[in-house]
């Protein structure tokens, strides 16, 4: 006996969204744009409505570190902070390891 499993998506921003019911709850994973290469690992919420908003809060906090990360080079580059400095900034925003 098959059953059918109906998985929703939307999009915030540039990002996609993928949710996916598992049991009782919604599994989702936020998709980032094409110039960024990380993704969330699939966390599981009750609803489909607190899966989308975990997905935003996800990408908020996402777009803002890449932004940050992008400041970190334009400093590096500029001469304002050396090599040691900006690895552990980029390090602690989840860029290097």
């Amino acid at each position: 006996m098959a059953t059918e499993m109906k998985a929703l998506s939307a999009s915030y921003g540039d990002w996609f969204i993928l949710a996916v019911p598992v049991g009782q709850k919604w599994a989702i994973s936020c998709l980032p744009p094409r110039s960024n290469t990380i993704c969330t690992d699939w966390k599981a919420y009750k609803t489909p409505e607190a899966a989308l908003a975990g997905a935003q809060n996800y990408i908020d906090k996402a777009a803002a570190a890449y932004a940050l990360a992008d400041t970190v080079l334009e400093l590096h580059e500029a001469g304002k902070i050396d090599d040691s400095s900006s690895q552990g900034l980029l390090k602690s925003l989840g860029y290097c390891q």
